[in-house]
């Protein structure tokens, strides 16, 4: 028995709007040992190195907030570290990419990291221009109604007579039809924080995007009706993601769920082996 999802977040989105079958095997059935086998066979060596520029940032975030700074050689050496150790830990050594491969996608991670510590938002937060600011990871839920939402900005700082919260993206897709909505989930977090206000008036919102070489900052201010649309965008996704979840069981077949319309977001899927579209 297959248990009603409650669990929302932007990535589990993401997924299940680009690919039923993706989602399916992520998230519905993921004891069955065939799936199993699919999950541990393929990571992508660009996303490891998307995750490690995430990790390794906040790391760097956190001996800020310490008032450590770090120097190009330590991020450096922190990434190929980093990236080394994801590299492995999916079985990706020196037999499976090569020292010029990795070498490139260290240099990517830092030309990543480096273009963001240089974003208006994030270089004011470095040279002590914003002085009230914390990080945060998204590992929590906060419960709304019977849905458990994993909303938490990445980035909370107060700015005058406004509170910001700030969601960094590593790699973005360009087209994204419901951002603000999307972005709006944070004021879900903010609601249960006891140091913060509960009203979306007293809010601006930050989405730091990264694609195409750039990044780019979605800034507006929210409203009711924006952080209402928002809540109906959640139950919407977590009723049909169970619709979706009705459809398997019938047959217990990710082969059998729609596939993603575009090629592109095929690429770097985990879960390729075996797929009807190759």
């Amino acid at each position: 028995m297959i248990e009603a999802t409650t669990r929302w977040s932007v990535t589990r989105r993401k997924i299940f709007t680009n690919c039923a079958r993706r989602y399916a095997i992520k998230y519905i059935d993921n004891n069955r040992p065939y799936l199993g086998q699919i999950k541990g066979n393929y990571h992508s060596p660009w996303d490891l190195m998307i995750k490690t520029s995430r990790e390794i940032f906040f790391q760097l975030l956190a001996d800020l907030h310490r008032g450590v700074s770090w120097s190009d050689k330590l991020i450096q050496s922190r990434i190929r570290f980093g990236l080394t150790s994801q590299l492995i830990s999916f079985g990706l050594t020196n037999k499976r990419i090569s020292n010029k491969k990795k070498n490139q996608l260290i240099s990517g991670a830092f030309i990543r990291i480096k273009k963001l510590l240089k974003n208006s938002i994030i270089t004011r937060i470095v040279d002590g221009a914003i002085k009230e600011w914390s990080f945060h990871e998204r590992i929590k839920p906060v419960s709304f109604g019977h849905l458990k939402v994993y909303c938490s900005p990445d980035i909370v700082y107060r700015y005058k007579s406004k509170w910001h919260l700030v969601r960094l993206n590593f790699q973005s897709e360009r087209i994204q039809p419901y951002v603000e909505l999307e972005l709006c989930s944070m004021l879900l977090w903010s609601k249960y924080n006891q140091y913060l206000p509960n009203i979306g008036e007293k809010f601006a919102i930050h989405g730091i995007f990264y694609t195409d070489g750039k990044w780019r900052n979605y800034s507006f201010i929210p409203s009711q009706k924006m952080l209402q649309e928002s809540k109906q965008l959640l139950e919407k996704d977590v009723h049909n993601m169970n619709l979706l979840q009705i459809e398997f069981v019938k047959n217990l077949s990710p082969n059998k769920l729609p596939l993603a319309n575009s090629s592109n977001y095929c690429i770097r899927c985990p879960y390729k082996i075996s797929c009807p579209k190759f």
